[in-house]
């Protein structure tokens, strides 16, 4: 895509890349979808970004092979189940956390005036306000980075930093928008997985139900709770570990993943992994709010409560992947 320089002020350059809005919302029918811009900062090193260099170098790898995907079982947009064939790759082995998320923020040296309580970030405070700000639906003519003004996220700032708010260092980032966690994975080095990728960590390739197996999800396994206020510390189950050790695929924060809304079978290249096409992005995993029951915390279901990639929201994190074993 071509290149545009925007009119501002701030010193860092940016690449724009044309991000969709929900597909068939009537509100964006008449508007061209957002825009985002994908920011340079250095990559992590252990010195200055130390949470996300040791998520980086923790990542677990998932070998190649086939794995079984969609349930007949289930809902209809899991079916039909199938086989789908995977090169090793690796995948966090917890969500990505306000501690992390908080370190990326601060490698981008952006233009915003502090201090400021998580969810309190104003319209006025500084030139690049905007990439941190949620706006109403439909009106975004750029994609914001993560939603600072929403009351549900717990990411401030000192007056010099960015910061998570105390006690929730260690607990899943939430409240940024799918090009926002693109981004922040980008910067690590590492993607967003595919659903098909996702499915195989969570389910591996006995196809499980959940990834810890067929039991139904308890306390010890899955991290549910109705109050949007009450996230959990990442990786604080280690009974709902998956096959591969992965935390967290069950209950705790639903997940981006790359690839859009689309029927199964899973065809990585139908389009659907495109970064540029306009609709909803699949999320994973249930979520500790929503989709907190039995049938939608199991590892094959992919209809979240909400998708719409220019918006945060207060039950979608993150999970980084990356290519190889």
């Amino acid at each position: 895509m071509p290149k545009i320089r925007p009119k501002r002020t701030s010193r860092w350059p940016f690449l724009w890349m044309v991000v969709s809005a929900s597909a068939g919302a009537a509100v964006h029918a008449a508007q061209t979808p957002p825009r985002f811009a994908e920011w340079t900062a250095p990559a992590p090193t252990a010195a200055q970004t130390s949470i996300s260099h040791a998520a980086q170098a923790g990542m677990i790898a998932v070998p190649a092979g086939d794995y079984p995907i969609g349930r007949d079982d289930a809902a209809a947009d899991q079916q039909p189940a199938h086989t789908v064939r995977l090169a090793a790759f690796r995948i966090d082995r917890t969500e990505v956390t306000n501690g992390a998320f908080a370190e990326y923020l601060n490698g981008l040296g952006l233009q915003v005036r502090g201090p400021f309580a998580a969810g309190t970030l104003a319209a006025g405070a500084g030139a690049d306000a905007e990439l941190l700000r949620e706006g109403p639906y439909g009106t975004h003519v750029q994609y914001p980075i993560i939603a600072l003004n929403d009351e549900n996220a717990r990411i401030g700032h000192d007056g010099t930093r960015f910061v998570p708010t105390a006690g929730f260092a260690d607990h899943p980032v939430a409240e940024t928008t799918w090009a926002g966690a693109r981004a922040y994975c980008a910067w690590r080095g590492a993607r967003l997985p595919t659903e098909a990728e996702w499915e195989a960590a969570a389910r591996g390739p006995d196809g499980r139900r959940y990834p810890w197996g067929d039991a139904p999800p308890d306390a010890t396994r899955a991290y549910v709770n109705r109050d949007p206020e009450a996230t959990a510390a990442v990786g604080s189950l280690p009974a709902g570990a998956s096959l591969f050790g992965i935390l967290d695929m069950s209950g705790s924060l639903a997940e981006w993943t790359s690839s859009l809304k689309r029927p199964y079978p899973y065809d990585a290249t139908d389009g659907r992994e495109d970064p540029d096409t306009p609709g909803e992005r699949v999320t994973r995993g249930g979520d500790y709010q929503w989709d907190n029951r039995p049938g939608t915390l199991t590892a094959s279901h992919r209809n979240g409560f909400s998708n719409e990639p220019s918006q945060g929201h207060r039950q979608i994190g993150i999970r980084c992947a990356a290519d190889g074993g």
